[in-house]
């Protein structure tokens, strides 16, 4: 019996030292945030490492908000993302900005949460409800993946045709983050 209580214990303890207080300002560190756009012919995949966020945590809720340059998005080929920048009327709105809202961090790490957003993109305001999100923390750092079931038609653009075939209306869109505690930087200094 006391073998089985001393394993328990053990399995315990990492989630225990896990346990974070996600209270104050964070920063986006460091992003990747890709898109795939599949196509009868061929699937493309373009990402941007150029997105800046900020965020705030209280009381086991946060608010984040998340924005990237649309012509930051690098699909390898410069006249297919030139002509995403049209369809999407990057000149008139150069941004991609998200907020999220997640109501319950937690307590251990690894795990889900859900998060509420709301994404604005080529003038147009669309929200998904409880998207899931992988959440790791350690120390002051939090690492956020996940996958945003964004489609054409909620920001109202024509999927674009090659062969008189269009793309598909879904677009998934994939989260990589890492958030730091704000401050951080400067106390690393001192």
């Amino acid at each position: 019996m006391k073998t089985i209580l001393v394993f328990l214990f053990a399995l315990a303890c990492p989630a225990l030292a896990f346990s974070a207080d996600l209270k104050g300002h964070w920063e986006l560190e460091k992003s990747e945030i890709s898109y795939t756009v599949t196509h009868p012919l061929h699937v493309v995949h373009g990402k941007s490492l150029s997105a800046r966020g900020k965020g705030v945590c209280y009381s086991g809720h946060c608010e984040f908000l998340v924005a990237v340059l649309v012509n930051s998005f690098d699909s390898g080929d410069h006249n297919r993302d030139t002509h995403m920048w049209e369809v999407t009327r990057a000149g008139l709105y150069p941004l991609i900005k998200v907020w999220v809202k997640i109501g319950d961090t937690g307590g251990e790490t690894p795990h889900q949460v859900l998060a509420d957003l709301e994404i604005e993109f080529n003038g147009h305001k669309a929200k998904y409800f409880k998207v899931p999100l992988d959440v790791a923390w350690k120390a002051d750092e939090v690492l956020v993946t996940g996958l945003i079931p964004l489609t054409l038609k909620d920001f109202e653009i024509q999927p674009p045709s090659l062969l008189t075939m269009p793309i598909r209306n879904e677009v998934p869109v994939k989260l990589d983050t890492v958030w730091k505690r704000g401050g951080s930087k400067e106390t690393k200094k001192n």
